[in-house]
């Protein structure tokens, strides 16, 4: 007697079957794929409306409506499954099944960007080719409707002969659609097209093109035919009801990326953002070193006293709070870059240095990973797997710890507070703000002179052509830009809670041992174990306007360079202030005011931080990526001379002068 099995039974059956299922989600550069992802499955990852963000395959779970999870991938974007940059590469063993250890993927989701539908089918015509089950995901309809342009799905689904859906990732419009669509290719894989449909039925040599599309005398003629048959499908499919919007914004962005007032207007904006970050930060910061202080006081009077009180009202509340009082600025720079970013701008910033970094030898795709190094110089290294040539890549890597990021920040934020006057240049431009926006180019500018260098020494084949892609100007999502934000700060707010907590334990044993005699009348941190390390320094570091309290203080910061306000603040005893902050600038102004720290001296000082590689994380990622101690150890030995010696040139003209 058969027994029909429950319902139950088959709901799970059905759902363990598809839980073992891989979905690939594949698309161009800035198709709106990683926030797509993000939407899908809940994760935070970078998104950046530029190539080279997403350098290696992130994996998440997706839901569907029938309580099964499938794995996700998104896989790097990239034009062509001919690429030949690392990310590129990744994208295209994962869609052969060359990566993957469960083969090729049950089923891709291909997106593509609605207001660029040509450009992007050129990719879907190579995926059409795999005979793997595809779906087909329209993105960015609501600015394709800003646009005027109007993209019938229906049509586009019978042209392609796979289902088709219509998205807005960013405003999570037709998600649901989508999951539908994902769970219903999955339960019923097919693949009705055949390969090369893009290959007109009357064309002469229709079989060699099918049987044989990789070869090198057919590339140009394939890659021509894959164009004729976008360009067709598009025609068919989609319509422009309005061109307003379009012009508007064409006006608009020949102004931003115009040789004449490119620069200036980028200029402008950037000096707008160096000001905003000293105006605007100054009231939270001081909330929160009120806030330090108040906890360091607490402490000391609810504990009783010993070494354990000492250690945390002298070492761990000021030495992490000297560090996280500089947050607000950090939260404002990534902002308003968070702001340039989602708008579009940061690529027309790219467009208009393209051409002075070709000539010192950079090719356009080391402006993301240079772009990032402001943010961080890891993921700047890593973002350099997007560029094909290594020659190319190395040069890159090595100049990326030269843009000033974000651990810099505190280092030039105490400095310039503490020596630049507040003064406003015709009642508008910051001093202070200018000398903010000096650091960075100098950084700029010396990553420039090294890339022309290694170009002229480093062996190697010359760079390879670079088609630069510009997105379209778009209005910034608040969600999207404040969630950079949110996580550049919980970055921060991680590596103050790992490494600069430990180093904060560290400077402050260094610091308080061995204990001064009694009767000692100097500062007591200068007979501790940091003071005779400073001691030893000073010889070395004297030319450059520098005494034994910074030499220590640049010492403590070599794991991370934020660190350098924590050893600072140490050797100052600034501890005992009422202010935390404020104290530190009161403690340099005093030194200012006795001649053992000039304004020379802080631009010296500022000067080193520029070009020093004072970061373990990055000389470890370096040698990961490289392959080679040796080119590690080189990164670190250039940018410590090239620190000393500008350090040195600074502090001795100055003094002559």
């Amino acid at each position: 007697m058969e027994h029909e099995l429950p319902s139950s039974t088959v709901t799970i059956s059905k759902a363990s079957s598809l839980s073992r299922k891989v979905v690939a989600l594949v698309g161009n550069p800035n198709c709106g794929k990683t926030t797509l992802f993000n939407a899908l499955t809940g994760s935070h990852y970078k998104v950046a409306n530029y190539p080279g963000v997403t350098v290696d395959k992130r994996e998440g779970s997706l839901t569907l409506s029938d309580s099964s999870t499938i794995t996700l991938l998104d896989l790097p974007g990239t034009y062509s499954l001919l690429g030949m940059s690392e990310d590129e590469r990744v994208a295209t063993d994962a869609i052969n099944g060359t990566l993957l250890p469960t083969g090729k993927p049950d089923l891709l989701v291909v997106v593509v960007d609605a207001t660029n539908l040509e450009r992007n089918l050129y990719l879907v015509s190579e995926l059409l080719d795999k005979e793997i089950p595809l779906i087909l995901v329209v993105n960015m309809i609501d600015e394709a409707d800003l646009l005027g342009i109007k993209v019938y799905s229906e049509l586009l689904s019978r042209g392609l002969e796979v289902p088709v859906v219509m998205i807005s990732a960013k405003h999570q419009r037709g998600l649901d659609e989508l999951k539908g669509g994902v769970e219903k290719a999955l339960l019923n894989p097919s693949v009705s097209r055949k390969a090369g449909a893009w290959i007109p039925s009357t064309h002469p040599h229709i079989n060699s093109l099918r049987s044989d599309s990789s070869s090198p005398n057919l590339i140009a003629e394939i890659g021509s035919l894959r164009y004729a048959w976008c360009r067709e499908v598009v025609a068919r499919c989609t319509k422009i009801t309005s061109e307003t919007g379009h012009r508007r914004l064409e006006s608009l962005d020949k102004l931003l990326t115009s040789k004449v007032w490119g620069l200036p207007i980028m200029i402008l904006i950037f000096g707008v953002l160096f000001q905003a970050i000293f105006q605007w930060a100054q009231l939270p910061m001081e909330l929160i070193s009120s806030a330090v202080d108040v906890l360091t006081s607490g402490a000391k009077k609810l504990l009783p006293a010993g070494v354990l009180t000492d250690l945390l009202s002298e070492g761990i509340i000021p030495g992490v709070g000297n560090v996280i009082v500089f947050i607000p600025q950090i939260a404002f720079l990534f902002l308003f870059l968070g702001i340039l970013e989602d708008c579009g701008y940061l690529s027309r910033a790219a467009f208009l240095l393209d051409t002075i970094m070709r000539k010192v030898g950079l090719q356009g795709r080391a402006f993301i990973p240079l772009l990032s190094s402001f943010a961080c110089a890891v993921p700047g290294i890593l973002s350099t797997r997007s560029i094909p040539s290594r020659k190319d890549r190395l040069t890159t890597i090595m100049i990326a710890p030269l843009m000033s990021c974000s651990a810099r920040l505190p280092v030039y934020a105490v400095l310039i507070a503490g020596f630049i006057p507040p003064l406003f240049l015709g009642g508008i431009v910051s001093l202070q703000g200018i000398t903010l926006l000096g650091m960075y180019i100098t950084g700029i500018v010396a990553a420039c002179i090294v890339a022309w260098i290694m170009k002229k020494t480093v062996p190697g084949s010359d760079s390879s052509f670079y088609l630069m892609e510009m997105p379209p100007l778009r209005v910034p999502v608040a969600k999207v830009v404040l969630r950079g934000v949110y996580d550049a700060v919980l970055s921060f707010l991680k590596n103050a809670t790992t490494i600069i907590l430990a180093c904060s334990i560290i400077i402050w044993f260094l610091a308080s041992y061995p204990k001064p005699p009694n009767d000692y009348q100097g500062n007591p941190v200068q007979v501790s174990f940091a003071g005779q390390l400073g001691t030893l320094l000073e010889p070395a570091i004297k030319p450059l306007g520098f005494n034994w309290e910074i030499g220590f203080a640049i010492v403590a910061s070599f794991p991370a360079r934020e660190v350098f306000v924590t050893g600072l603040s140490t050797v100052y005893n600034v501890s005992d202030d009422e202010d935390t902050h404020s104290g530190i600038i009161s403690h340099l102004r005093a030194k200012s005011a006795d001649g053992t720290f000039s304004t020379l001296t802080a631009l010296s000082l500022m000067i080193f931080y520029v070009f020093a590689c004072q970061c373990m994380s990055t000389l470890a990622v370096c040698r990961r990526e490289t392959g080679s101690w040796a080119w590690t150890g080189g990164m670190f030995i250039y940018m410590t001379l090239l620190a000393y010696l500008a350090s040195l040139t600074v502090y001795q003209i100055g003094i002559r002068l």
